[in-house]
This record gives C-alpha cells, sequence and structure tokens, in this order.
C-alpha cells in the first residue's frame, strides 16, 4: 500500500508539471461497495491519468501480459498488484482474480477497447468487462480521458454519472449479452468523451 501511494503522489507531482489537469465527477465514484471503471484508451499515458483521477480509493488495474516482458517494468507492476491479462484469451485463474478483488473492495479500472485505439475513433467493447459487472453487479462509473497528451497540453478527465445496469442485473444473463452490457458502458464513454472534447481537441 505504501508502494501505491508513493507512486500515486509522484505521478501526480508529474502531471500537474507535465500537463494542465482538469478533473470533474470525482463525487461520482463511491466511497465503498463494488465498483468498476471503464474508460477510452488512446495512449499508454491514460491507466497514469486513472490513478491520478482517482484519488478516495484504490484501483487496481489490468494491463496486457506482454507488459509483463520488460524487466523493470515488470517489478513495478508487480508491486501496484496490477493483474495481467492475456487480452485474445483470457484465462480462468485471471478472470477469478479480478473478481476476487473487485468483490474486496477494490474498484477495477478497466479500457474495454481492450487497447489503444486512435485519436479519431472509438474501437468496439471487448465482452470481458460485461462478464466481471455481470459476475459482480458492480457500479459502472464511465470516465472519458480527453486531451491530445501533448506535454504542457489540457488533459480533461470526466467522470460520468453510475451507468443503469439495472436490465442487466435484474435478470439472468446471457453469455451473448456480455459484449452487448460492454458496449452499453463504452457508448456512454464516448458520449460524455464527445460532449466534453470542446476546448480540448
Amino acid at each position: 500500500m505504501r508502494f501505491y501511494n508513493f507512486i500515486c503522489t509522484l505521478l501526480r507531482f508529474l502531471s500537474k508539471i507535465l500537463y494542465r489537469v482538469e478533473i470533474t465527477g470525482q463525487e461520482n465514484i463511491p466511497n465503498e461497495g463494488k465498483v468498476i471503471i471503464v474508460a477510452n484508451h488512446k495512449s499508454f499515458l491514460d491507466p497514469i491519468f486513472m490513478l491520478v483521477a482517482v484519488k478516495q480509493r484504490r484501483i487496481i488495474p489490468v494491463a496486457k501480459k506482454e507488459l509483463f516482458d520488460i524487466p523493470l517494468l515488470k517489478g513495478i507492476l508487480k508491486k501496484l498488484e496490477v493483474i495481467p491479462i492475456d487480452r485474445a484469451n483470457p484465462g480462468l485463474n485471471t478472470i477469478r482474480e479480478i473478481l476476487n478483488q473487485i468483490k474486496e473492495g477494490r474498484i477495477l479500472g478497466i479500457f474495454p477497447e481492450g487497447t489503444r485505439s486512435s485519436m479519431d475513433k472509438f474501437l468496439p467493447a471487448k465482452p470481458g468487462v460485461g462478464l466481471f459487472a455481470a459476475k459482480t453487479k458492480s457500479i459502472i462509473i464511465p470516465m472519458s480521458i480527453i486531451t491530445k497528451y501533448r506535454v504542457f497540453s489540457k488533459v480533461r478527465i470526466v467522470i460520468g454519472e453510475p451507468i443503469n445496469m439495472a436490465e442487466y442485473y435484474e435478470k439472468k444473463i446471457k453469455k451473448e449479452e456480455y459484449a452487448e452490457m460492454a458496449q452499453l458502458m463504452m457508448n456512454v464513454v464516448e458520449d460524455n468523451y464527445e460532449s466534453n472534447k470542446k476546448g480540448i481537441l
């Protein structure tokens, strides 16, 4: 926990120097309970901006397993308890670990697109986040990260209101509905992105 807090403090300090970060909607993140934050993904900086934006609770990010092949980075990721995931074929143990972390009260921070998209478009959401939401009935918080990613540019992080998932949580969910759930989440992220990008892009 000390290392996590140290890294977050360091990242917040550096972000203030290198970018003009503006965060809105932090009050939309519950102080307790099962929570999943879903965000757009256009740069390797997005996980950092997510950590910077969420101050009141600890985030357990999910990252592609290939990042753990980099020796120095591997050590840092392990200390931060980042969960490695095979994007093509997530293993059962990985899924269980993610579900357990959510149930224990840590926030899952995830990018439904699965990989970085270009600046001018979004990718379809992967079904994984739908599965995690269905199994835990978590509160889903959309986060839109809006910036050109240039040093000293403005970064607008919009944390939206919880997405209403009652339609799915109140019934038995079919496997094929996971992708539908994930895309619903991503649509809100995109809508918030588009309606808040003026003056940034």
